[in-house]
């Protein structure tokens, strides 16, 4: 289950929740157009819509027309942990607990919110207590009965189903995949003996759904420790993502198996300049970035986008993408300066950040800073030698300085990469400038340094 999944389940189950505590009241009284009930559909209504910030404020305002309302709490709960204000969200769920220190539904959420934030060791709790409000009969079949009587229980319960994968979730997060492989076998997520590796990648290269592919991915990662070129994949998804501290976890996981030292380079090399040389991030300042990303690009939100990067910084001052992602903000909103300024902070935070001295130069080389722009731009395709683009925009810097044959140098490597990977027709400009500048000498022109789709595990940020 996709952590976008996870969080929609969350929110659903909020609202399910309210019209399940609230659908016997309104049966004996209709409600008003600011009745708690009628305000928290309207949040439901706006969230389905798109219309996100207005479903938190409308949660707001139920919880405030119904402080002892539960159900009210939790909807609100739901929208700010989708926001990302995570002290919301946190004062909405204990509230609402300390109303209703036994029910299930705000244990799971609190389970789930936990996750959110990486205080694992709370939501493991949270979901021992709901598994022990069952009869002992059930929690013992649940617990120990083998594996083939437990696939057919999951089938059958889809919230059972649900809960399990949430462990599963909550045991890879803490970093314990060992834990997690033992549980998905216990309860017949995966069987032995499957190759769950080749379904995957069938399913990536059939047109498989990207939640398809994920999960497919997930099961080769729980069911074949072994199948690292799979691994490796997920590992490099997730950090596109943006799931840094499951992306460094896995990669690693990956470079335990398979192929010879030399040949893991790539894999050492991808750790150290996307991963932070496989330093630690905080769980809620992951969450944090996740959702300013979200805010800005989905929402259009650039206050609320800052705010939460900022908060993001407090947390985890050496973590890069906050950085890169408000000096993307400062880029479209027209202040290069303030651009540089911060891709140079997020520099001084993790000097071998690929992302970070890519883009860097990229600014420079619009400022017509060429110089400086070859220094970033060098560094950033040493550090990946497979940036195509990278290396166009150095060609570009180069040839601009009189560097030509640097610059024709760069060029082919970043062409003959770009075939390799199926990428040619983004190049073919630049293929057709180093030809006649091949045969007649350099122009007037500089030439073109063009987009190119980004590998796995380079790309989202």
């Amino acid at each position: 289950m996709t952590a976008r999944v996870t969080v929609a389940l969350a929110i659903a189950l909020a609202f399910v929740s309210v019209w399940a505590r609230t659908a016997g009241a309104q049966e004996r009284r209709p409600p008003t157009a600011e009745s708690p009930g009628a305000l928290v559909e309207r949040a439901r209504a706006a969230y389905a819509q798109g219309r996100h910030q207005e479903a938190l404020e409308t949660a707001r305002r139920a919880a405030v027309a119904a402080p002892r309302s539960v159900s009210a709490l939790l909807a609100l709960g739901g929208m700010a942990e989708f926001m990302g204000e995570f002290d919301e969200a946190s004062q909405a769920y204990a509230q609402a607990q300390a109303l209703a220190p036994n029910d299930n539904v705000t244990r799971y959420r609190l389970a789930s919110f936990a996750t959110r934030i990486g205080d694992y060791d709370r939501a493991l709790r949270e979901l021992d207590a709901i598994l022990g409000t069952q009869p002992k009969s059930m929690q013992f079949f649940f617990r120990w009965a083998p594996a083939f009587l437990q696939k057919p229980l999951l089938k059958r319960s889809p919230a059972l189903e649900q809960f399990v994968a949430l462990q599963i979730d909550i045991l890879m997060e803490k970093g314990d995949v060992a834990a997690a492989r033992r549980l998905a076998r216990r309860h017949a997520v995966v069987d032995s003996g499957r190759d769950y590796c080749a379904e995957a990648n069938a399913k990536k290269t059939g047109g498989g759904s990207p939640d398809e592919v994920f999960k497919a991915f997930r099961l080769a990662v729980l069911g074949q420790p072994s199948a690292a070129d799979c691994i490796w994949w997920y590992g490099q998804w997730l950090t596109d993502e943006g799931y840094m501290r499951l992306g460094r976890l896995i990669v690693t996981e990956a470079l335990k198996h398979g192929d010879s030292e030399e040949r893991k380079q790539p894999g050492y090399r991808y750790v150290r300049s996307r991963l932070a040389g496989g330093r630690e991030v905080p769980k809620r300042a992951e969450s944090l970035f996740l959702a300013a990303r979200q805010r800005y690009l989905r929402d259009g939100d650039v206050d609320g986008a800052e705010r939460l990067l900022d908060e993001a910084l407090r947390v985890a001052p050496s973590f890069v993408r906050p950085y890169t992602m408000k000096a993307r903000i400062a880029q479209d909103a027209g202040n290069p300066d303030d651009a540089l300024q911060w891709l140079r902070r997020g520099l001084e935070a993790d000097p071998d950040s690929w992302r970070a001295l890519h883009n860097l130069g990229r600014s420079l080389l619009e400022l017509e800073r060429w110089e400086e722009s070859e220094r970033a731009l060098v560094k950033a395709v040493q550090l990946f030698p497979e940036d195509m683009e990278g290396r166009l925009r150095l060609a570009r810097a180069l040839y601009a300085q009189g560097k030509f044959d640097r610059y024709a140098a760069e060029t082919r490597n970043a062409l003959q990469i770009a075939r390799g990977w199926s990428r040619g027709s983004a190049v073919a400009g630049a293929a057709t400038f180093l030809e006649k500048f091949e045969r007649w000498g350099p122009g007037a022109a500089p030439p073109p340094a063009p987009d190119v789709e980004p590998l796995l595990g380079y790309g989202q940020d």
